[in-house]
């Protein structure tokens, strides 16, 4: 569902619109009858935001742009000294 207040009336509202949002109903908030800003769900940007940067990774890959991957070893090596620990040093 989606709703729309212009900005005026929704500083009343802020708190009621916030929860609304926060149980995943979209707030539209306008300037002057134009849309301003949208108020989602924490979750739902992130479900976004994860989206966009998985559709970004795959544009790159079909671009053939997209970096060589790092092996596993690799990485865990540069972690584990990072950490100050190295393969021989008991973990704490």
């Amino acid at each position: 569902m989606t709703s729309t207040y212009p900005i005026v009336e929704a500083r009343g509202k802020l708190g009621e619109l916030a929860r609304r949002a926060a149980q995943h109903e979209h707030i539209t908030l306008t300037d002057r009858g134009v849309p301003a800003a949208v108020l989602i769900s924490p979750a739902e940007l992130e479900d976004l935001e994860d989206a966009l940067a998985l559709a970004r990774l795959e544009l790159k890959r079909a671009r053939g742009e997209s970096e060589t991957p790092i092996p596993w070893d690799q990485v865990r090596q540069t972690l584990l000294d990072a950490a100050g620990q190295s393969e021989g040093a008991p973990r704490r």
